[in-house]
């Protein structure tokens, strides 16, 4: 009997992954989505052996996490690997989404869709866990971030004393927080078995933008030596990240025990956060703030509006609309990482403007049916 059951779960992984009919001209880039799901079950496994030694004492998780690194055997490599998995995730959770951008996989609109619930899911959890640490710059971005929540109109101030679990932030703030990172982390699970099961009905983008279904042949073994060549590259930069640049992406007010007198100089998220963290400073209201921050990256939905004709993304000038797209995005994230002073300050909102703009005229030729017409290639 097991070697019936064994045969028909075979059978559905290699009609599920291996026999999936795939567009002849995909290249490198559709690699991502095999990496982000290697480095996501590399996050759950040291999440689980982290949580086993995690604790919260009466003054918070400092020294618990000191301990975890100094005494428990492995302790240091376990958390190297989480914590800089979160920046290996988030590079090719972003390649992945500005590759979709490019050829224009916003026509499979229930995979595009639930991608964008993916990333609000995974900044969720990547926010409650850099609050873990209880260090000196978790505690305070953390206090300036999530008291944007009292901006919101008749639901924010209960929101942010739900989230809080007080009428501050204080130790048992982590508690709550631990709690949501580990459950929102297993419910990205759901999303992203959802994300697949749509990719695998509706099929994948190609490289043209065009129809492909005339056009497919079996993903293995013609594309799955690019997938494991990827993923080889992405595995040389994890470790390199784990073993040489170990705290190099840590801020340094991060190994300072948390004092409620006294705040860092500067106070910034990790670097993944740092696009909308720019033009939520960017914008004087702070309700205001809050939703540009929310629009900046649930406007990606607005894509889906032009149905499901295919559209020539081939076109130089939608190149261009996603190239200066990428330029806001990257210099966002440059300019977030600086003090609120001239002429950065100016900066952030000359190219928060750029960013939506470009956002916008992408929207637009989309559901107006840009690029399709003949002469636009």
């Amino acid at each position: 009997m097991w070697k019936v059951k064994s045969s028909v779960y075979v059978g559905m992984f290699k009609g599920f992954l291996l026999d999936l009919p795939t567009p002849s001209n995909i290249n490198y880039l559709y690699g991502f989505g095999v990496s982000l799901g290697f480095v996501y079950v590399v996050q759950l496994v040291s999440g689980i052996v982290l949580s086993l030694f995690y604790k919260i004492g009466p003054e918070g998780s400092f020294w618990e996490v000191v301990y975890i690194m100094q005494e428990v055997s492995g302790g240091w490599v376990v958390r190297f690997v989480h914590s800089a998995g979160v920046s290996v995730f988030f590079i090719c959770l972003y390649l992945h989404l500005f590759r979709g951008l490019i050829y224009g996989s916003f026509v499979k609109t229930k995979v595009w869709l639930s991608g964008i619930v993916i990333l609000f899911m995974v900044m969720a959890a990547s926010f409650l866990g850099y609050v873990l640490p209880w260090g000196s710059m978790s505690y305070w971005g953390m206090t300036v971030v999530t008291s944007m929540l009292g901006a919101v109109p008749y639901v924010g101030e209960s929101l942010m004393v739900w989230l809080w679990g007080g009428e501050s932030a204080s130790v048992g703030t982590l508690s709550r927080f631990f709690s949501l990172h580990y459950l929102i982390s297993l419910a990205i699970m759901v999303v992203v078995v959802y994300h697949m099961f749509e990719l695998h009905e509706d099929g994948s983008s190609n490289p043209l933008g065009v129809s492909s279904n005339s056009d497919k042949i079996v993903f293995h073994e013609s594309f799955s030596y690019k997938d494991v060549l990827g993923l080889m590259m992405i595995v040389v930069v994890y470790w390199g990240l784990v073993l040489v640049l170990s705290y190099g992406l840590m801020d340094s007010a991060n190994f300072e025990e948390v004092s409620f007198m006294k705040t860092p100089l500067h106070i910034k998220p990790e670097w993944y956060f740092l696009f909308v963290y720019c033009i939520l400073r960017s914008v004087a209201s702070k309700l205001g703030g809050v939703v540009m921050m929310l629009v900046a990256i649930g406007g990606l939905a607005v894509l889906v509006w032009g149905g499901g004709v295919y559209r020539k993304v081939g076109s130089i000038y939608w190149k261009i609309l996603i190239g200066i797209y990428s330029v806001s995005f990257v210099v966002l994230t440059l300019m977030g990482g600086e003090v609120v002073e001239y002429p950065f300050e100016g900066i952030g909102v000359v190219f928060s403007w750029v960013y939506f703009s470009s956002l916008s005229i992408m929207s637009l030729v989309v559901a107006w049916g840009g690029f399709v017409e003949e002469g636009c290639v």
